[in-house]
């Protein structure tokens, strides 16, 4: 009994040679020695890692701030007040706007037709010089703010100058056409496009007479319009717009809708 107790006190004291659950004297000191070593190296990759993603940091916000952007909102232009005579930065469609100069970039809603409603009020009402509006969509417009802009256009004094360029479709056609005679313009390569308004009716029979009645009334109204404006009966532009009708501007300015064509100005010699 006392061999068997010495033998395990050694193994308990010197540690086993197997890979048992004690081993031996001092392995607590190795093992702190160990961990210590492991946390040194942990601080030392963490700190390595902050400063590579600070320098990154650094390097992203140098080069942003070396990035220069086009300006999304409406460029500025320089323009001088005729009564006082000083010069003040303004957007680029007041500028156009006091020199009588309309733009329709868009079909015509609501929101536009009573932007350039208004406008046109207030330039026919400071001078009866002539008002250009020059036109370029393809989107046509709603049919009542564009009859609402054509009355308006008829009722002013001062002479209406309409350009097209680009595409002058639906609506936007029939305004170009509406300006003053003799004063409208198109551009060489202008893609022009009339039709007359059509529509879709549903729900009772009474429902869709009405909705069908108002359709041939507005259309009724804008032969007229156009037959003042071009020379042709209102039998062939009903049998000439019930399907859309392409035009270049020599055939436009044939038929009436435009009164010239735009060309580029040759220089002398050439």
């Amino acid at each position: 009994m006392e061999c068997l107790g010495r033998t395990q006190a050694r193994r308990v004291l010197g540690g086993s040679k197997t890979n048992g659950v004690n081993r031996g004297i001092g392995w607590e000191q190795q093992y702190r020695h160990a961990k210590g070593r492991t946390r040194n190296n942990n601080k030392q990759l963490f700190q390595r890692h902050t400063q590579a993603t600070a320098t990154t940091r650094t390097t992203t916000t140098t080069t942003r701030k070396l990035v220069t952007k086009m300006p999304v909102a409406v460029p500025r232009v320089p323009y001088r007040t005729p009564q006082e005579g000083n010069w003040q930065w303004v957007d680029l469609w007041n500028c156009l706007y006091r020199e009588r100069i309309l733009f329709v970039g868009q079909g015509v809603t609501e929101d536009l037709g009573n932007q350039l409603v208004g406008t046109l009020l207030y330039l026919d009402s400071v001078s009866q010089k002539d008002l250009q509006m020059y036109i370029n969509t393809c989107e046509g417009g709603q049919l009542v703010p564009s009859l609402a802009l054509y009355d308006t256009m008829r009722h002013l004094k001062s002479d209406i100058v309409t350009v097209g360029f680009g595409g002058v479709m639906g609506m936007a056609a029939f305004l170009m056409c509406s300006g003053t005679k003799g004063k409208r313009l198109s551009l060489a390569h202008t893609r022009i496009m009339m039709h007359l308004p059509s529509g879709t009716a549903r729900g009772s029979s009474t429902d869709m007479w009405n909705e069908t009645r108002e359709l041939l009334r507005i259309r009724g109204y804008m032969l007229k319009c156009l037959e003042t404006q071009t020379g042709k009966s209102q039998e062939q532009l009903l049998s000439d717009f019930s399907r859309n009708t392409y035009f270049t501007p020599e055939t436009a300015q044939e038929y009436g809708i435009i009164d010239q064509v735009l060309r580029p100005r040759r220089k002398a010699g050439k």
